[in-house]
């Protein structure tokens, strides 16, 4: 059935595991990337695969309108930094119009937010407007021929990317009285599965922990968990900080995270 068919464009730490959990669950499951290295990965592990590459100028790839023939596009790629350069899916957004496609979810990030000192919230409009993801939200979303709904991760934990090692090459952890806004990538996976099943559309979401444990109790303590020398902290200056809310998503889609409490994690010693 058309509507079982998801093309996710980003085949990497997230994309990956996304497609498993999703097929699971039924889904036909399409997943491109640009990587020919990593699209032969995927082709050895069994997944319908594509070589998409995405640039604001074009799209390259053999095969681009098949993987568009699907009723929702997962968009788990990160748009290019350059606030000059033409919108990145600029030249995807004529594809997608031809395409089977109706729904969208775009992957951002809580970077989005400025640092204010406080809790932040969906839909309050401090946003950083000349922020890349940003810009690639009001792009999609503004687009009236798909409904577009907007997950924004906050910093993305688990699997290889253990936070003991975030600040091994530095070994220095700046603004250190500040918290921290992390998810797990299991509820990353969760929410979003949770979106499709449930058929949120149009909604913009902030996906991050419980818990905002201050960056010098936490990534000390996330070093020493899996033995290597606990990064040094500057407590000094003035805090400049955010603490990303996460209730709308939690009570619109009516779940509880598998992993609320980051410090918990960490002191359990199942890293996952």
């Amino acid at each position: 059935m058309q509507n079982k068919i998801i093309s996710i464009l980003g085949g990497g730490w997230l994309g990956k595991p996304l497609a498993e959990t999703l097929e699971k669950s039924g889904y036909s499951i399409k997943i491109a990337t640009a990587s020919e290295e990593n699209h032969q990965r995927l082709t050895a592990a069994g997944k319908n695969a594509f070589q998409v590459n995405v640039r604001s100028e074009s799209v390259s790839g053999s095969a681009v309108e098949s993987f568009l023939e699907a009723a929702i596009l997962i968009l788990n790629i990160t748009p290019n930094r350059d606030e000059l350069e033409q919108e990145q899916f600029a030249s995807l957004l004529p594809l997608i119009e031809a395409s089977t496609i109706r729904k969208v979810l775009f992957v951002s990030a809580t970077s989005v937010y400025p640092n204010v000192n406080r809790r932040v919230f969906e839909g309050e409009g401090i946003e950083l407007k000349t922020h890349h993801l940003y810009r690639s939200e009001r792009f999609l979303s503004e687009n009236t021929s798909f409904e577009t709904t907007v997950l924004r991760l906050a910093g993305l934990i688990g699997g290889e990317r253990h936070p003991g090692r975030f600040f091994r090459k530095s070994g220095w952890i700046k603004n250190g009285n500040a918290p921290v806004n992390l998810i797990h990538r299991v509820d990353c996976i969760k929410i979003i599965q949770q979106i499709i099943e449930q058929n949120v559309w149009g909604e913009t979401f902030n996906a991050c922990s419980d818990t905002h444990p201050l960056k010098n109790d936490f990534y000390p303590l996330a070093a020493k968990s899996i033995g290597l020398d606990p990064p040094k902290v500057d407590l000094t200056g003035e805090s400049k900080f955010k603490i990303v809310d996460n209730q709308k998503i939690k009570k619109q889609l009516q779940l509880q995270l598998d992993y609320p409490d980051v410090l918990d994690l960490l002191k359990k010693g199942n890293w996952i």
